[in-house]
């Protein structure tokens, strides 16, 4: 093997090390977890989600209709869903609280809303429960009913 190929190797052994150092970091830290979540939804990469959950996920997210209930690829795709819906998405995460495996938070969304051309902001409650640096369990609870009235399909 020549030089400048063991270099290149070299390269990218050190760059994977980096990377798998990197995602440990972020998984063992909750906070960093969190934020990793909403970036992915930020950037509407249903993989990148998927990536961050356990291989039993359930998420318990309360709507105008009710609780939902779903699993780790229904949230992938929800995550796709809402990245056609929504442009110049941004997440705010405020309040943040981690301990005993859980981490919470108060959040902010802003974005623009792709059919009716809105600006929209709505604010949510999320509560994660962690294992093994993955999202296991989801329970999150947003003002849908104002996000429906700011975007004009509600009929109130």
């Amino acid at each position: 093997m020549s030089r400048t190929a063991k270099a290149a190797l070299g390269m990218v052994v050190l760059a994977a090390v980096a990377v798998s150092l990197l995602r440990r970091r972020q998984q063992s830290d909750p906070e960093q977890l969190l934020r990793s979540y909403y970036d992915a939804w930020t950037d509407g990469d249903g993989d990148a989600v998927r990536d961050l959950l356990a291989e039993d996920y359930c998420g318990h997210v309360h709507t105008i209709s009710g609780t939902e209930e779903h699993g780790a690829d229904e949230l992938a795709a929800r995550v796709a869903s809402h990245a056609e819906a929504f442009e110049s998405v941004e997440y705010e995460l405020e309040d943040v609280l981690a301990c005993d495996g859980e981490v919470a938070a108060r959040v902010t969304m802003r974005a623009r809303h792709r059919e009716t051309e809105r600006d929209a902001e709505t604010t949510g409650i999320v509560i994660l429960r962690l294992e093994d640096g993955r999202i296991a369990e989801e329970w999150s609870s947003w003002d849908y009913l104002g996000l429906a009235e700011q975007l004009g399909l509600s009929n109130s």
